[in-house]
């Protein structure tokens, strides 16, 4: 019997949120369908519900209060009211709304010029300038030059260059800074003020904006380290002061800023602010951001999924950043820290990862056709089903990576590093056209993996080969093939 009546209790509480469900779709329909009326529509509406009303209410009184109807004068003026009511209410409404989009305009327009400040403040349009006064005098004089040609002669030129700054103010008793140091302090203050508007606090109108200033912003930060890269034939030093210099201004005040707000998350904090703008994140140039900033959330890690085709990461600390299944086609990833990031499905055609950290990353299934690879380190990274083809491996370290079923046709491993890697000669033999020159692999692999399928029919096992029959033929394989046996 209770367990009757448990289940009588449960089906109505079902049955009554079910009713209570439609309810609230009906009332949304109904809304939806209200609003779209035009202001003359819904007062044409409201004096049909009068209408209506004052039918309904002179047939009710007729029939069951005809002697009241006739004299009682304040019975019609309540009839009045009530017929009235619906008409006064709408246009009542009018007013409440048009007080509202009043109110909600001048919000608007205070948002917006507090906007246009923040935008000019972290443009740096209001930091002093440097002055540069050029003075020249020049004079005139005489000067005896004797018996030659008795002529009387002499020009001075005297240039002068003075520069101006802002100083700083002379004050007895407490240290304060320049006209300079404050407008840098301002600027950097904007930058973590514009938050709420590229988060949507203030309206979604201002997102783009915001977006479009701070990724502008951090590409002017670091336009004269990346012009530097552009110089051919740069030694390994110079790269890495050029690495050095992105981080440098990465870490630097006003680089944090920009990152807290970039790397931002948006106002439910369930995923990275920028996933909002999916058509803007091409090209995007973040180079040298660390995405392993104190404060950044591990949500602003998870890119996957996006379409970031020639984006700029050069130098930038990726690790852990989830890409998988995103498109990083062209993408510049030179330099980058990719230590344990998440690659696999990616994208990567034509990218380049040049002396890129991708120790321990997963890039299984990825797609890094004539990817630029040379001198990337690839220590415990997983490529299993990765297409490799025509990508260049020269001086690569793929020591111990997993590289089963991995399509390596005319990819380029000279100098590569391939010890202990998970790879079988049916696979390396892919690479063709001295692709091998130069690798090196260990001599246990070369028994185990490379020899048994390598060797002719009528040679013999590995193990009954005699101490110089093996350093013959790892003589000969490394003449056929150029590769190293340590």
């Amino acid at each position: 019997m209770v367990a009757s009546c448990k289940k009588l209790i449960a089906e109505w509480g079902k049955t009554a949120d079910e009713k209570w469900e439609k309810l609230i779709l009906k009332k949304k329909i109904l809304t939806e369908k209200w609003m779209k009326f035009t202001n003359v529509e819904k007062v044409f509406c409201a004096g049909i519900a009068s209408l209506v009303i004052f039918i309904f209410l002179l047939v009710v009184f007729q029939i069951c209060f005809p002697k009241l109807l006739e004299k009682s004068a304040g019975l019609w003026n309540f009839i009045i009211v009530v017929v009235s009511a619906p008409v006064a209410f709408v246009i009542w409404h009018f007013r409440d709304e048009n007080n509202r989009q009043q109110i909600e305009n001048q919000r608007k327009d205070i948002n917006l010029k507090e906007f246009q400040k923040l935008s000019e403040w972290v443009s740096g349009a209001h930091l002093p300038e440097i002055k540069t006064i050029d003075k020249t005098t020049q004079k005139e004089g005489l000067k005896d030059k004797g018996e030659i040609d008795g002529k009387l002669q002499l020009i001075e030129r005297t240039t002068e260059k003075t520069e101006e700054y802002g100083k700083k103010p002379h004050t007895e008793g407490f240290d304060t800074f320049g006209k300079r140091e404050g407008a840098v302090a301002l600027q950097i203050s904007a930058v973590y003020n514009l938050l709420p508007f590229f988060r949507g606090d203030y309206g979604e109108s201002f997102r783009r904006p915001a977006f479009n200033l701070l990724k502008s912003a951090w590409q002017a930060m670091q336009q004269d380290s990346l012009k530097k890269w552009e110089t051919e034939n740069l030694s390994d030093d110079e790269q890495q002061a050029i690495i050095e210099e992105l981080e440098l201004k990465a870490d630097s005040p006003m680089g944090v800023a920009l990152t807290h707000v970039l790397l931002s998350l948006n106002q439910k904090n369930t995923q990275l602010n920028m996933r909002d703008f999916p058509e803007m994140l091409p090209n995007l140039c973040l180079a040298g951001m660390n995405f392993h900033l104190s404060g950044v959330d591990e949500k602003a890690r998870d890119w996957s999924g996006l379409n970031l085709s020639g984006v700029d990461f050069r130098g930038a600390h990726l690790r852990k950043v989830q890409f998988e299944e995103s498109q990083l086609d062209g993408a510049n990833l030179q330099n980058a820290d990719l230590t344990v990031a998440n690659l696999q499905h990616a994208d990567l055609t034509e990218a380049n990862l040049q002396n890129a950290n991708l120790s321990e990353a997963n890039l299984q299934n990825a797609n890094l056709w004539f990817a630029e690879l040379q001198n990337a380190y690839l220590w415990l990274a997983e490529l299993q089903n990765a297409n490799l083809s025509d990508a260049n491996l020269q001086n690569a370290n793929l020591w111990l990576a997993e590289l089963q079923n991995a399509y390596l046709v005319l990819a380029n491993l000279q100098n590569a590093n391939l010890r202990e890697c998970a790879l079988s000669w049916e696979h390396l033999k892919q690479v063709i056209c001295g692709g091998l020159t130069g690798s090196q692999i260990i001599e246990d692999d070369f028994a185990d993996k490379f020899y048994p399928e390598w060797k002719a029919e009528t040679d013999s096992e590995w193990e009954t080969l005699t101490e110089v029959e093996r350093r013959a033929v790892m003589g000969k394989f490394h003449d056929e093939t150029g590769m190293y046996i340590y």
